[in-house]
């Protein structure tokens, strides 16, 4: 690392008619030796050496933050500037270059806010410029400074910036190795530290890549398997509406419903899980909640572990999402599972008021919902970096670490706040502060089976590429009275509309090749105004369906697609058919 003199210090020289390329030449051979350096050192001679000569300027110094100081390490300089001394972050140029990550080019220091006029006015300096050091987070500056106003030009500034991104990238790699060798003189285990470090971030990128991939896969699984539900749930439907096969098969045909109920509610929380589903608010009586999610955390924690729940009978409700809510309770007992192998207690309470930390404006907005259990806890460290997606203290394989950062964001998105209270031996407690709402619980009426006695409704169009599913659909339509025509593509429907059939719904499905459900109802919505539509889809994606189209999730069951058909009447009866999309929603 040999810069001679001669080419890069202005003993007696002068550094104004320095020759560009000469400069520059300075400049590639300073980014070389940088890259070779070892230790801070190094970094600051090579800087000292070679930033006064290529910038032309009449003096430079290497600034090191030195924690809410600035120490003035080195200089080369006409006149002594500040080698050796220390002033607060705050007060000086340098510091606010490391503090904001920005150059600061100043063509007279006399106009410039951030200039200590007192500390300049009795030195040469009249212009500078001033360039953060540090790949992450800026460590030290490099600044010039020149006799007469005007500097830095722009090639000025260039030549700075690229040294100092140089050093950049020397002076990090400097204090590393620095760091280490205080630590650990043995190479091995540095280089195995580095192994462990890199395989992490590998396994955290493949787990990224699995759940991005699942949520993509999630989508079309649902939607194929909510085809292989339609026409399971319609005919049971008709079955027990129109009582066709007799008693006999009434008792089996409500046991096939129920498995075929509980199919779909699986299909709308796998949504959730992969959040392909929009958040659905409403008011959530969280007594009602945990006392219906019963048998599904008994069944999960096991016989070992028993489940003690400490729930007043007045607590106020929340607003939020039920099924995403549903899913951080479930991973909360999940995780208080797992804490205690050998089995023991595990307690869900809940209080109102209470008032989390920090929030004493707000003593009675929040319900406090806490599971604890009676496993080894967590020493500070870990309880620091449980919320850090993909941390796990679980084995290999038994964790995704991905379980208390899904809470912490559902929380986040119902406005409420996390806290984890956890020492080694002591067991953890996890507490959710959720804000209440003073809406009530609506409660739908009970959809009551009865048969249904056709009557004449008109004509309805459906269009859908499943046949089965098709043809599911038309037999509830003619079991209502309707005349029915069925299209197995949104083209051939099309096709009728515009021969001027006009019927009096249609009842389209989203995924179809070729012209899509959503396409189609664009196109009626804007050519046939007055015509009832129905989108059905198995997932999620109509965002960009027209305001006046009513949506209808599969499977359905009559009664809905009654409600549906109703609401789309209605819809289409509307002088003003602008607004929200309309929203039918079941299960």
């Amino acid at each position: 690392m040999d810069i001679h003199d001669d080419e890069a210090r202005s003993d007696g020289d002068d550094i104004q008619s320095f020759p560009r390329a000469e400069r520059w030449s300075c400049v590639a051979r300073a980014i070389s030796q940088l890259s070779a350096a070892r230790d801070l050192a190094q970094v600051v001679e090579v800087l000292r050496k070679s930033a006064r000569a290529a910038a032309r300027a009449d003096g430079i110094a290497v600034v090191l933050r030195d924690g809410d100081q600035c120490h003035h390490l080195a200089e080369d300089a006409m006149d002594s500037l500040w080698t050796g001394k220390r002033f607060p972050l705050d007060s000086c140029v340098s510091g606010w270059t490391m503090r904001n990550g920005k150059t600061a080019a100043i063509a007279d220091i006399r106009t410039d806010a951030r200039v200590p006029q007192e500390a300049y006015r009795a030195t040469f300096v009249k212009s500078m410029v001033m360039v953060p050091i540090g790949l992450d987070e800026p460590v030290a500056a490099l600044g010039a400074y020149w006799a007469s106003t005007g500097h830095p030009d722009g090639e000025e500034r260039a030549i700075l910036e690229t040294l100092a991104q140089a050093a950049s990238t020397a002076l990090s790699h400097g204090r590393l190795v620095a760091e280490m060798a205080e630590l650990n003189r043995n190479l091995e285990t540095r280089i195995k530290e580095r192994t462990q470090e890199l395989e992490a971030a590998h396994q955290s990128l493949v787990q990224t890549q699995k759940l991005e991939l699942m949520g993509q896969l999630t989508g079309s699984v649902a939607h194929d398997f909510n085809n292989l539900l339609s026409p399971i749930m319609t005919s049971l439907d008709l079955i027990l509406q129109t009582g066709s096969r007799g008693q006999a098969a009434l008792e089996p045909a409500r046991v096939a419903m129920e498995a075929v109920e509980r199919a779909r509610a699986l299909v709308q929380r796998l949504l959730a899980f992969a959040r392909r589903r929009p958040l659905a608010h409403s008011v959530i009586d969280v007594r009602a909640l945990l006392k219906g999610m019963r048998p599904l955390l008994e069944s999960t924690v096991g016989a070992r572990i028993q489940i003690q729940s400490i729930i007043p009978p007045d607590l106020p409700n929340i607003m939020g999402d039920r099924q995403q809510l549903e899913i951080a309770i479930l991973n909360l007992v999940v995780n208080a599972r797992d804490a205690m192998p050998e089995g023991g207690s595990l307690a869900i309470s809940a209080s109102y008021p209470s008032v989390p930390q920090g929030r004493s404006d707000r003593e009675d907005a929040f319900i406090r919902l806490s599971v604890r259990d009676e496993g080894e806890g967590m020493d500070e460290a870990t309880r620091a970096m449980v919320l850090e997606p993909f941390f796990t203290t679980k084995a290999p394989g038994s964790g995704t670490g991905l379980g208390l950062p899904m809470v912490h964001g559902v929380v986040q998105e119902l406005g409420g706040l996390l806290d984890i209270s956890s020492e080694p031996g002591a067991g953890t407690e996890v507490s959710l502060w959720l804000p209440i709402t003073q809406d009530r619980v609506s409660h739908l009426p009970v959809q009551r089976i009865e048969p249904v006695r056709p009557a004449a409704q008109g004509v309805a169009m459906v269009v859908d590429d499943h046949h089965l599913v098709r043809r599911g659909t038309v037999a509830m339509l003619r079991e209502d009275g309707y005349e029915v025509l069925e299209f197995d593509s949104a083209r051939a429907c099309l096709d009728q509309l515009e021969k001027g059939v006009r019927p009096d719904i249609l009842i389209a499905d989203h995924v179809m090749p070729g012209m899509t459900g959503l396409d189609l109802v664009r196109h009626v919505s804007q050519a046939y105004p007055q015509t009832p539509l129905v989108l059905v889809s198995g997932h999620d994606g109509l965002e960009a369906a027209p305001a006046d189209v009513v949506r209808l999730a599969k499977p359905f069951r009559q009664h809905e697609l009654q409600a549906g058909i109703a609401r789309a009447r209605r819809q289409a009866e509307l002088p003003d058919r602008d607004g929200g999309i309309e929203m039918t929603r079941f299960g």
